[in-house]
């Protein structure tokens, strides 16, 4: 009874040791975002020129909500009079080297409106793997949009480098503007949200799959071959006839010699 309690209790620790370890893990990943209409901008070329983001891997929810003042800007006036709205998003999956479905890379577009006049905006990127905490990915440098125009959407790719456990992801983005001190729209976006699967995994776990060598031993047999040609059977033809001609030329003078004669006489029964 005491060896089961003590076996149960170590494997208590065990798996909370490898929890807190998941947990506890560094999370690596960068980014490079652009207006989707800026062509001047190669996205895939900035993705790799810019600096990894590494933070820790958050052991509790994180409150994306809790609308914490964004008054690092200068100029925030905390207007009341203006609603925004993320009006379409979406989540594309990228690079998947090992082809097991899950991708290391993904880039998220989102357009975001407002009832009227202009606005200067920036958002946050989070990612939750299965429900868990949130994690910020990414923060947007500041753009602008006008009332309900599609050419001011704006994309993010990124590229998931190291702690960033296989499984199924939502993506949150938040919206927060330069007039107004708080978060002001936000969308997750997960199977619900999109009617698919966003599932990622890091660049570590997506390692490409290589097929073993087999190393095959051929075996060779030497056949004997036998060749005949055209020359052969000719030559062998005009040995025969040579043959016969001289068998022919033989009995020739044997027939016409003079004892063959008195023989052939005395056998017509001649004296």
């Amino acid at each position: 009874m005491k060896v089961s309690a003590v076996i149960l209790v170590s494997g208590l620790l065990l798996g909370l040791g490898v929890d807190a370890s998941a947990a506890g893990s560094v999370l690596s990943s960068r980014s490079a975002g652009k207006p989707l209409q800026d062509e001047s901008v190669d996205l895939s070329r900035e993705l790799g020129r810019s600096e990894a983001l590494t933070r820790s891997n958050p052991t509790v929810a994180e409150d994306y909500a809790s609308h914490q003042p964004a008054q690092r800007f200068a100029g925030v006036a905390n207007r009341y009079d203006q609603v925004f709205e993320i009006y379409s998003a979406d989540v594309q999956l990228l690079a998947d080297l090992d082809g097991d479905g899950f991708h290391h890379a993904i880039r998220v577009f989102f357009d975001v409106d407002v009832d009227y006049d202009g606005a200067t905006v920036y958002a946050k990127l989070y990612l939750s793997r299965d429900g868990g905490p949130w994690s910020q990915y990414f923060t947007t440098d500041l753009f602008s949009i006008f009332t309900d125009d599609v050419a001011d959407a704006y994309e993010v790719e990124t590229e998931l480098l190291e702690g960033y456990m296989t499984g199924y992801y939502a993506v949150l983005v938040e919206i927060y503007s330069l007039d107004h001190a708080y978060m002001v729209s936000s969308e997750v976006l997960d199977y619900h949200r999109l009617g698919r699967d966003i599932m990622i995994e890091d660049l570590g776990r997506d390692e490409p799959y290589v097929e073993p060598e087999v190393e095959v031993y051929e075996e060779y047999y030497e056949e004997e071959t036998y060749y005949s040609s055209g020359a052969g059977s000719l030559a062998s033809l005009l040995l025969v006839f040579l043959t016969l001609q001289v068998v022919i030329a033989a009995r020739g003078p044997l027939a016409l010699s003079p004892r063959n004669e008195i023989e052939n006489y005395k056998n017509k029964g001649n004296p």
